[in-house]
């Protein structure tokens, strides 16, 4: 039966995954324009992804026994998804409305209301959490849920397999890895995709994750502090070096460095580790999910107020007000989610546990 650990160190690295995810989306900027870290850090989703299969496998695994023990787990990850996916939903809804009256009262609007990307048809794909299995040329409404649509079906396909399977990891890998493997060649080793084949993606990273829980569990001997130490920072170097350099082609690495960083990082045995795991960043991991889900509909509503209404000028000055109040602004709406959606439908105990870690650990 799963405990109620934590991987402290690894929880953060989701937190400042979920950052880079937001300064990805702040590129066009003029200010973060050129950096390379910034300009590939949306493979920082196949990180959520690999930590995903690892933080999954250790809650839920020795719980899927059975068919029937696959409705009661997949009942638990809608809830913990579909809150915040909901209202971001509506939230981008609303900001939607609200640029059709700017559009028509106040100021003219370059990018269209109601575009392509927002349909009804879209919409009601989007309540349902299909709208990134194929079913459309492109990521609707709040962009960065595509990637929620597919770790829930993920979700499925993986507890199926397991009761399928009988739990025979070769012959379920084999499988499944063999199946990707063919889909890799097929596209030149790109894995980035979202709204098409992103459930392939997130099966691939989702899978790794699962092997790099299992192998966390074997018996190894306890390295010093300072070999744990050298190697945690090692491998944050070549990490930071490696999402800065790689290409569509090397996609495909990128998950199992972002395995070995889970595995090594999770042991929570050397100095870069421990400090990732204190008190003072702990928040990052708790409001990652929010951060994640929120950033779009900050980023488009602060440009729309400071650049279109109010007329902030472009320069660089401009240009890291805009990003600061965006950051600002993203926390304190991820704070009022995380305490008052992203909860909602848990039981009682699970929110007041949740509520009295975050108040001990956010400024």
């Amino acid at each position: 039966m799963a405990t109620t650990m934590r991987f402290r160190a690894v929880d953060t690295f989701r937190g400042l995954a979920a950052l880079m995810v937001i300064f990805f989306h702040l590129q066009h900027l003029p200010v973060l324009s050129g950096n390379a870290f910034i300009a590939k850090s949306d493979i920082f989703v196949d990180f959520f992804f690999v930590l995903s299969g690892f933080v999954i496998t250790y809650s839920s695994y020795d719980r899927i026994t059975n068919l029937a023990s696959i409705k009661p787990f997949m009942i638990r990850r809608f809830k913990r998804l579909y809150p915040l996916h909901l209202f971001t939903l509506f939230l981008v809804l609303l900001f939607e409305v609200f640029r059709y009256g700017v559009d028509h009262y106040i100021v003219h609007l370059s990018n269209p209301v109601f575009a392509a990307d927002k349909t009804a048809p879209s919409f009601l794909a989007n309540l349902t959490l299909t709208q990134s299995l194929n079913l459309f040329d492109r990521t609707t409404w709040n962009g960065p849920g595509w990637s929620i649509s597919v770790e829930f079906y993920t979700y499925l396909v993986w507890a199926l397999c397991l009761v399928l399977f009988r739990k025979n990891l070769v012959l379920l890998c084999g499988l499944c890895f063999s199946l990707i493997a063919y889909f890799i060649v097929r596209h030149h080793g790109s894995i980035i995709y979202n709204y098409d084949y992103g459930i392939v993606r997130c099966l691939y990273s989702f899978l790794l994750g699962m092997l790099t829980y299992r192998l966390s569990r074997w018996s190894m001997a306890v390295p010093a502090r300072w070999v744990s130490s050298v190697a945690e920072g090692l491998l944050l170097a070549f990490t930071l070096y490696a999402v800065s350099q790689f290409t569509h082609a090397q996609s495909w690495l990128m998950p199992f460095l972002f395995a070995a960083v889970i595995l090594l990082f999770s042991r929570e045995r050397g100095i870069v580790s421990k400090l990732l795991a204190g008190d003072r960043l702990d928040f990052l991991g708790k409001l990652s999910y929010s951060y994640y889900l929120n950033h779009i509909i900050v980023l488009n509503s602060m440009d729309l107020l400071l650049f279109k209404i109010i007329k902030l000028p472009a320069t660089v000055p401009g240009q890291l007000v805009y990003i600061l109040l965006c950051l600002l602004c993203v926390h304190l709406l991820s704070l009022f989610t995380y305490r008052h959606i992203e909860l909602i439908l848990q039981n009682a105990t699970v929110r007041r546990t949740a509520r009295l870690r975050e108040e001990a650990t956010t400024f």
